[in-house]
This record gives C-alpha cells, sequence and structure tokens, in this order.
C-alpha cells in the first residue's frame, strides 16, 4: 500500500535525520472517516494542482494526501517544531516520489500542513507562531472549516 510506505520512508528519513536525542515513536492522529473525508476536500480546494493530482492518479493521490497530512501531525506531535515536522514530512514524501508523483513544491507541502492542521490535528496549532495560526484561521475561513 502506498500509503503506509509513504509513512515508512518518513519514519525511517527522519530517523536518519533526528539528532542525539531520542524522539518517540510516531502516532498518526486518531481520526474518523468524516475528519478524512472533510482533509482531502479542503486540501484539494486550498490548491488547485493538488486537485489535478488527485484528478489524475486517483486513489493513489488520495492515499498519499492522507498519508502525508497524518504524517506531518504525527511528527508535529512528536517533535513540537513545526519546522521539524516540515522538514520530516518533505524529506519522507519526496522519497516516494515514484510512487504517488506528489508535487514537489512549497505550496504543496504548505498546503497538506496547513490543512492537516484545520482537520487531522487541530489541537497541534497551538505550537505555531501566533501569526501563522492566524493564517490557518484564515485558511479556515476561506475553506469554510471551523477552527479547532
Amino acid at each position: 500500500m502506498v500509503a503506509t510506505s509513504t509513512l515508512a520512508a518518513c519514519a525511517s528519513t527522519t530517523k536518519k535525520a533526528a539528532t542525539s536525542t531520542t524522539l518517540g515513536p510516531l502516532q498518526a492522529p486518531r481520526t474518523n472517516t468524516v475528519q478524512d473525508t472533510q482533509y482531502l476536500a479542503d486540501v484539494t480546494q486550498a490548491n488547485g494542482d493538488l486537485a489535478r493530482y488527485v484528478q489524475t492518479y486517483g486513489n493513489v493521490a488520495l492515499q498519499a494526501l492522507l498519508t502525508d497530512g497524518s504524517a506531518f501531525c504525527a511528527f508535529l506531535h512528536r517533535s513540537r517544531s513545526i519546522d521539524d515536522a516540515m522538514t520530516s514530512l518533505a524529506i519522507g514524501t519526496r522519497s516516494n516520489e515514484a510512487q504517488t508523483h506528489l508535487p514537489s513544491t512549497v505550496a504543496t507541502y504548505n498546503t497538506i500542513d496547513a490543512v492537516a492542521l484545520l482537520t487531522l490535528c487541530p489541537s497541534e496549532q497551538r505550537l505555531l507562531p501566533a501569526a501563522d495560526q492566524q493564517r490557518v484561521q484564515q485558511l479556515a475561513k476561506q475553506l469554510g472549516a471551523q477552527p479547532g
């Protein structure tokens, strides 16, 4: 399954990049089908390139986007650092580009991260600097989502 291999690649890559500080295991957020569906709808609404990506690659794209959003939340929860979480996700997803074909752009990763914060792990928004929290809330308003 592509989704599982993406998360495994993210975790493996992060282990290599980690400092001597021991970090706990990655734990994806506990979500339900409604949250997952909302995340996928919002991520494709927020970024036209990701909407085209889903149209082109179908289920592979949906699995990759959902896994990447969950992986971002897991990295953020574990490290408590937005920069570390963003870097770990980008490194891990890039290692699976041949399988997932995810567009490797800053806009892609920013969209995945921001929408994940809205729907998959809203409690982690408190880890963001105030200015970034405001940007995420603005995105929520644009998407018609209820902020977490």
